[in-house]
């Protein structure tokens, strides 16, 4: 596949696969108030999607123009409402009592748990903090304290996460609520008890997690663990 798509130019791969999520198209698939479309036929709505962020409508999007001449709509469907994408990337885990938990162990920087909280649209309860990398945490706290409603750190880079955030609320003259605890257990009761229905409680620890486990995936696998058992 990729040979062949490194063949062509980008104008014959604009003929090949046709997709947009700025508005409607004759032909190919498109997102358009709330509906992603192939060829004009609904295939499902946009909060029937488990996996957040337009970034992943414009991907269902590319696969829906892909496969369109060899799978049905209601395959399509299935597929879309179904797939809660890779492990520990954003991962749907639970929902308890109308509140949402998703595992993004695998963002180790601030940058990537940015782009983790720029998928939701709400504030979400984010459990932060791991082991330091020595990364600044500047650009998570401009960019990110307004989609955060609550911030539960922990680990190593709890009290140098703390800091920064208290200082953009300072500035800004912001409220938010920033918990500091010992462990990953305490930091999954705590955000249970904090949280409404409704709410999106989101592990994307923006640092490594060498602190308290071998790895990222031990450290969500630990998550999930607790999330299915509170």
């Amino acid at each position: 596949y990729n040979e062949i798509t490194n063949s062509l130019s980008n104008e014959a791969l604009c003929k090949v696969i046709k997709f947009s999520r700025k508005g409607k198209m004759v032909e190919g698939a498109y997102y358009f108030d709330g509906v992603l479309y192939i060829d004009g036929k609904e295939v499902c709505k946009l909060n029937e999607i488990k996996l957040k962020g337009m970034h992943n409508v414009e991907n269902f999007l590319a696969a829906f123009a892909c496969v369109n001449n060899d799978v049905s709509i209601e395959s399509m469907r299935k597929i879309a409402i179904s797939f809660i994408g890779v492990e520990h990337r954003c991962e749907f885990v639970r929902e308890i009592k109308g509140v949402k938990y998703y595992n993004d162990s695998i963002a180790s920087s601030p940058t990537r748990t940015l782009a983790g909280l720029r998928g939701f649209d709400q504030k979400v309860i984010l459990i932060a903090g791991g082991y330091d990398k020595n990364l600044p945490f500047e650009i998570l706290a401009k960019e990110g304290i307004s989609k955060i409603k609550a911030l539960i750190l922990v680990g190593d880079t709890k009290f140098k996460i703390k800091k920064v955030f208290d200082d953009v609320i300072k500035k800004d003259k912001i409220e938010l609520p920033i918990i500091i605890v010992d462990t990953l257990e305490e930091a999954v009761i705590k955000a249970k008890s904090i949280s409404l229905k409704g709410d999106i409680v989101t592990l994307s620890p923006a640092c490594a997690s060498f602190d308290l486990f071998k790895n990222f995936e031990e450290r969500g696998n630990t998550f999930k663990k607790l999330v299915n058992t509170i």
